[in-house]
């Protein structure tokens, strides 16, 4: 698919429209005598022989001209805004924050300047939502009426802030955090996840924000606090069975430590993985941002019933970030891959305060697997609504069946590829008679 402007004659505008429409082209916007549509560039020559059509051409691509470019034009020295020389390497948004802290701190002048100028250095094209979600086939689901409705997600994380393209009506949050009762997000990686989730439409200068699965309940249990996003196995696992109390589908973790040579069974946040899939729960976790070396993959994501997921940019490279397998048990992880390079979500507190000079206020373009994986959760969501409306149940297991079935083989880069809707679309419907299991009854405490 490719975006292209279509230039019609004024006054047959509506009779283009419902001609587009008789072969299956929806248009986007309207702007004076052109209408943007996205299409494959073999449907071209048929737009073109539309009455009433005087060109079609592929849209360029323009640079926003923002505060960085405004002051830059004007030849203003403000070392922080600098724009780098030579694109960087992505950096993942957990490695960036203690480094830009760091940096900001370190002088009362040239520390600020340099800890913007760091926030800055990777970002070269922002990847809304509005548009990442479209490769996970969020735009295919909506199309069929599957937006995630009825479906439980739990977003562990750094808690939530309601801003402009968070999600109103069916969002809770609670904490598990000590000394932190209120489930506030003074981080924004929160924020990010749950409205990559199911946030609202919101259009910004550089793009529409859209969540994967707009229409699904979320409660986000803050589990990672005190501004940096530090949290214990504790408050993890008492996250977890928050989401369990409250009834989750899915739970999506985009946290997580280092690899380890222990065995996963021995691993607390693993074992509470393991009870949960067990009872039905499908458990999402971030591979990890140690990449690209293999033996890389983090806890609890090393977790065999857990649902990894690895990074990928705008071309569907995984990104030099994204954590390899094989685990120390030999087992190829991630599972799959999604959006993770240089997507643009809603956010908040510390992360907005390092976005604030390159990003649209309240919004943050950042990376790492811990993008990736609400775009994996969303997708699922969508997939659990369309299941059910067949009158079938998904489980982890099935997913990655699915995978399996309609992916690529399995490798520790990519996993089994690119997750998506319709993969999982064709094996609920293609795949009757797959077991459904009796979840188990988990404790009111453990």
């Amino acid at each position: 698919m490719a975006r292209y402007l279509i230039q019609v004659d004024p006054v047959r505008t509506e009779q283009v429209k419902s001609n587009l429409g008789a072969i299956k082209i929806g248009v986007i916007s309207q702007v004076f005598d052109y209408l943007t549509v996205d299409v494959p560039p073999e449907v071209v020559s048929r737009i073109r022989a539309i009455s009433g059509v005087i060109d079609v051409r592929p849209e360029t691509k323009v640079k926003s001209l923002g505060l960085l470019d405004t002051l830059n034009a004007l030849k203003l020295n403000f070392p922080f805004l600098a724009q780098p020389a030579e694109p960087v390497e992505p950096i993942p948004i957990e490695r960036k924050i203690p480094e830009f802290v760091r940096l900001f701190l370190s002088h009362p002048v040239t520390g600020p300047a340099e800890a913007f100028r760091y926030a800055a250095s990777d970002v070269v094209d922002k990847w809304p939502t509005g548009e990442s979600r479209k490769v996970v086939g969020a735009d295919i689901a909506e199309a069929e009426g599957i937006t995630g409705k009825g479906v439980k997600v739990a977003v562990i994380d750094t808690g939530v802030v309601f801003t402009t393209q968070g999600h109103y009506l069916d969002l809770e949050s609670k904490s598990s955090v000590e000394g932190q009762p209120i489930p506030w997000d003074e981080n924004g990686h929160g924020t990010w996840c749950a409205s990559c989730i199911s946030g609202s439409p919101f259009r910004t200068p550089f793009g529409l924000l859209k969540g994967i699965a707009p229409d699904c309940k979320v409660l986000v249990v803050k589990c990672l606090g005190y501004g940096l996003g530090a949290g214990t196995e504790s408050s993890v696992m008492r996250a977890l069975m928050d989401a369990y109390q409250w009834g989750a589908d899915i739970i999506s973790a985009s946290l997580g430590s280092g690899h380890s040579e222990e065995p996963p069974e021995n691993i607390p946040e693993c074992r509470a993985i393991r009870m949960l899939t067990n009872a039905g729960v499908i458990n999402v976790w971030a591979n990890g941002n140690d990449g690209p070396k293999p033996y890389t993959v983090g806890v609890p994501a090393n977790e065999p019933s857990a649902l990894s997921v690895g990074a990928i940019d705008h071309n569907g490279e995984i990104a030099g970030f994204s954590s390899r397998g094989p685990t120390a048990t030999g087992l190829v992880k991630p599972d799959c891959v999604a959006p993770g390079v240089n997507v643009t979500s809603s956010s908040t507190g510390l992360i907005a305060f390092m976005r604030m000079f390159r990003d649209f206020p309240g919004t943050a373009t950042i990376s790492g697997t811990s993008m990736a994986t609400p775009h994996c959760v969303g997708v699922v969501a969508l997939a659990l609504q369309y299941a059910r409306s067949k009158g079938k149940r998904l489980t982890t297991d099935n997913i990655k069946e699915a995978l399996e079935l309609y992916g690529q083989p399995k490798n520790n880069d990519y996993g089994w590829g690119l997750i998506t809707y319709s993969k999982l679309k064709r094996y609920i419907d293609q795949e009757p008679s797959y077991v459904i299991t009796v979840p188990e009854e988990l404790p009111e405490e453990t």
